[in-house]
C-alpha cells in the first residue's frame, strides 16, 4: 500500500501528518504499538523540513510518501529548500550541545528508524521502519 500527502510549511500542519498516519496504520491494519516511535520520526523530520528546509514559508511545500510491504514501512520526506550538509549537523551528546535548544531531531531519528537515508542535497530523506 501507499500514500502520499502534500502539507505547506506551517507547524500546524503536524496534526495533519499524525492524522495521515493514523488513517495509514489503520487502512493497513497496522500494529498500534508501532505507532507512536514512526511518528515521532516522522514528526523530527516533517519540522526540520517546515523550519529548517522551508523557513517557514508557506508557499513551500513539504512532501510525504508513505509504503507498506513485506514488513517494511518505508517513508520519504522532501521539501523545497536549499538542502544541508549532514557533516556540519553537530553531536547533540556533545557535552558543549547538551543545553541546546535546537539540534536533536536528526539523532532522535536515527534512534527511531532502522534506516535513515539523505538525498538531494539534504532535500529529501528516505526512513525504514521494520515492523516485524
Amino acid at each position: 500500500m501507499e500514500r502520499d500527502l502534500v502539507i505547506s510549511s506551517q507547524l500546524i500542519n503536524i496534526n495533519k501528518v499524525r492524522s495521515f498516519l493514523d488513517e495509514f496504520f489503520k487502512e493497513t491494519c497496522l500494529q498500534k504499538n508501532h505507532f507512536n516511535r514512526v511518528l515521532l520520526g516522522i514528526s523530527e523530520v516533517v519540522n526540520n523540513s517546515i523550519v529548517h528546509g522551508n523557513g517557514l514559508d508557506i508557499r513551500k511545500n513539504v512532501f510525504l510518501e508513505i509504503k507498506y510491504f513485506n514488513s517494511q514501512l518505508l517513508i520519504l520526506v522532501k521539501d523545497e529548500g536549499r538542502g544541508f550538509d549532514l557533516k556540519c549537523i553537530s553531536d547533540p551528546t556533545c557535552r558543549d550541545n547538551l543545553r541546546k535548544e535546537h539540534g536533536r531531531g536528526i539523532f532522535l531519528l536515527r534512534k527511531m528508524a532502522d534506516e535513515v537515508n539523505y538525498y538531494d542535497g539534504g532535500r529529501s530523506v528516505m526512513i525504514k521502519f521494520n515492523l516485524d
